[in-house]
């Protein structure tokens, strides 16, 4: 019975990965796209409020990007125009709109390593928001900062101070060309 479910609960949580994929304008926490990779403590499909939650060690990774946070919330914007309909768990949930990530969060990718108390993806922008006590690491550089914006397909990153101001540390020996 406890291995019946288990495999449920995988199951659960592949179908949601491929839901996350299925659509020609899916949620993106890579530059590179693909397929999206989920693991929780615990899933909750919430079919009134197009939501699904993940929480409890969550861990998304999609091509070289990883997502971690104590929960997640994935929104959906509702049944795609034209789309057949499903009966997989979140299948008629349509497009991903955003994804939440609360509680120790930590977005990494070859090139930087983020961390910040809260994250937001919104799909219609394409930008991960990272706010509270937020902490940029590319190489030996450190930012500090309020909000981090990153532009995933551009790839653009802008980092705010909010009420105070951003802080750097950049060691020119971590800079391409450079001999320490």
């Amino acid at each position: 019975m406890a291995l019946r479910k288990a495999a449920g609960a995988a199951l659960c949580l592949n179908i949601l990965g491929f839901a996350l994929m299925a659509a020609p304008a899916c949620a993106q926490i890579s530059s590179e796209g693909g397929p999206i990779y989920i693991n929780s403590a615990r899933t909750e499909s919430l079919e009134a409020e197009r939501k699904v939650l993940l929480v409890g060690n969550v861990d998304i990774q999609q091509g070289t990007a990883r997502l971690r946070a104590d929960q997640v919330t994935i929104k959906f914007t509702g049944k795609t125009a034209g789309a057949p309909a499903s009966s997989s768990v979140v299948g008629g949930f349509g497009q991903v709109e955003s994804i939440v990530a609360e509680g120790n969060v930590y977005y990494v990718t070859p090139e930087l390593k983020a961390k910040s108390e809260r994250g937001v993806y919104e799909l219609a922008t394409d930008t991960i928001t990272m706010t509270g006590k937020v902490a940029l690491m590319r190489d030996r550089d450190v930012a500090e900062g309020a909000t981090l914006r990153m532009e995933v397909k551009n790839r653009r990153t802008t980092l705010e101070g909010g009420n105070g101001r951003t802080r750097m540390v950049i060691d020119p020996s971590s800079q391409p060309g450079q001999t320490p």
